[in-house]
């Protein structure tokens, strides 16, 4: 189980369409798999027995990793109401589980249903104090509302001072996403370029930073950074929208 959990982390940042066809397959094996020892084991337990059994079948670790992929694969198709349903579900089964809520969270905030996000963001705060994720994915709902000042201020904390890497590349993204907004081309470059630097697979900073660059009137270099994102993964949304925008 601890190998499936790291491999899911692994792939969370990437949003690969290909490579979370290849795990959820790899889900499907060990889920047919527990289900066979399922079967042999009622036929050993039998009578009253059976249904004890059953329940705690159904609260196993590969179910609940089940749900939690099975949410962000629909984040990552943009179904944000069915991954609430299913977040919530996962969330009753682990109330204790921050991944579950930080991906409850931010499927949330993506069907702009911005305070029962932050009610959750809050939740996970409270039972760590220290998360820099949901503080990041609070600065973004500060910049989804307009309040610019306050997402600096958050992105900016987790930029200096913080540990978590994941928080910190999210952070620089954002920043470089409020100074576009702003009309700061320059300052978008500078944290578009650090969040590729940190992840260059997070494919969104190369899309927004060829925007930066065509506003600054660098037309060359915007296309050649929207190349490089195509290059990197053709069928990606992003290298979509990329295309359509050197057409």
């Amino acid at each position: 189980m601890t190998g499936l959990r790291e491999k899911f982390e692994r792939i969370k940042a990437k949003k690969d369409k290909k490579e979370i066809e290849e795990f959820l397959s790899e889900l499907r094996k060990a889920k047919e798999e527990i289900e066979r020892l399922e079967r042999e084991a009622t036929q050993l337990l039998g009578g009253g027995e059976v249904a004890r059994f059953a329940h705690l079948m159904r609260s196993t670790p590969v179910n609940l990793l089940t749900l939690k992929d099975r949410g962000w694969n629909l984040i990552v198709n943009e179904e944000y109401e069915e991954a609430i349903k299913v977040l919530r579900k996962a969330s009753k089964l682990a109330p204790q589980d921050v991944d579950i809520l930080i991906l409850l969270g931010w499927a949330y905030t993506n069907a702009k249903r911005y305070d029962e996000a932050m009610a959750v963001y809050q939740r996970i705060l409270k039972m760590d104090p220290n998360n820099e994720m949901a503080r990041v994915n609070l600065g973004y709902i500060s910049y989804q509302l307009g309040i610019f000042g306050e997402a600096i201020e958050r992105f900016s904390r987790i930029i200096n001072t913080g540990k978590d890497k994941k928080a910190k590349l999210y952070a620089c993204y954002y920043m470089g996403r409020v100074y576009l907004d702003r009309e700061m081309y320059r300052d978008a470059v500078e944290f578009f370029e650090r969040a590729i630097e940190m992840g260059p697979n997070l494919y969104e900073a190369y899309y927004f930073l060829g925007i930066a660059y065509r506003r600054m009137g660098k037309e060359e270099k915007a296309k050649e950074v929207w190349n490089e994102l195509i290059k990197r993964n053709p069928y990606n949304k992003w290298a979509e929208a990329a295309k359509e925008a050197m057409k």
